[in-house]
């Protein structure tokens, strides 16, 4: 499931004294079955782009295209359904997806708009709220009763029951504990694992490192690099200079060098480092 900008202009508000030009330029192909993570720091345009996948926002000028569905300035889709099928977005807000009155209408909302009967609707949501790790307990719940951290369970679980092919998910694990972010994180990378694209936008280096493929870096509203993970942390200096802030092993290993090891910045797993940092107190 390719996904392609070509010439991507957005201007907010076009034609006012209150336009802003959020995209400039955007050329960008994201990788049928990659996890790719989008930063950047705040007013970059990482929402912004990302809300073109599923025409939330329609181009000022140049196109998308989302596997065989083009999107334009002018040349909206003329049915949303088959794009929203395709990839779904979780929204940095979850208040923002849910309406209903319980969870369970919440989740089963977007499978019966789409054919499914309602028998096999509430299996669905069953099996997809205890992925997010939430028991049935919750399907009789009202949405707007629930945490900010359980919120977000429950949108992520409305999108995961239309089985999209993409998955772009917006600061996921905001308003989680550490422990319920790593559970979520897992489940992002199973579901990629199983072929599906996921994009990760995220301000959390430490997320990007151990759980993605390819980075996108936003800047001013243009893509400034598109590399693997290895290769961005390879450019301390380059994040350093976005005011990103390093993965806790990256800024260890650096402080590592600057006392006389050589270990490639861009090494993610500890008990690899540990083996490293043997190896060359023995040499």
């Amino acid at each position: 499931m390719s996904i392609t900008f070509k010439e991507v202009e957005h201007t907010y508000s076009e034609n006012t004294p209150f336009s802003y030009h959020a995209l400039k330029g955007i050329d960008l192909n994201i990788k049928t079955g990659s996890m790719t993570a989008l930063i950047g720091h705040t007013g970059s345009g990482k929402s912004t782009l990302i809300q073109h996948i599923n025409a939330l926002l329609l181009p000022t000028a140049g196109e998308i295209k989302v596997d065989d569905i083009l999107i334009t300035a002018t040349d909206k889709p003329e049915t949303l359904k088959p794009l929203r099928k395709k990839a779904g977005l979780v929204f940095q807000f979850p208040e923002y997806q849910l309406f209903e009155e319980t969870i369970l209408k919440d989740i089963i909302f977007g499978p019966k708009n789409f054919g499914v009967n309602e028998e096999e609707a509430i299996e669905i949501a069953k099996e997809t709220l205890e992925l997010v790790g939430l028991d049935e307990s919750y399907l009789e719940k009202s949405p707007f009763d629930l945490s900010g951290g359980q919120k977000r369970r429950v949108a992520i679980a409305g999108i995961l029951a239309m089985n999209p092919d993409i998955l772009i998910l917006d600061e996921p694990t905001a308003g989680l504990d550490p422990q319920g972010a790593k559970e979520m994180l897992n489940l992002f990378q199973k579901i990629n694992q199983q072929g599906k694209t996921v994009i990760l936008v995220s301000h959390d280096m430490n997320q990007v490192l151990e759980y993605c493929d390819d980075v996108v870096v936003m800047n001013k509203g243009r893509v400034e690099k598109h590399v693997t993970v290895d290769e961005l942390f390879r450019e301390t200096e380059y994040l350093t200079s976005l005011s990103i802030d390093l993965p806790m092993i990256t800024s260890f290993i650096l402080e590592l060098n600057a006392n006389g090891y050589h270990i490639d910045p861009s090494l993610k797993d500890i008990n690899q480092l540990i083996e490293e940092i043997g190896g060359q107190i023995n040499e």
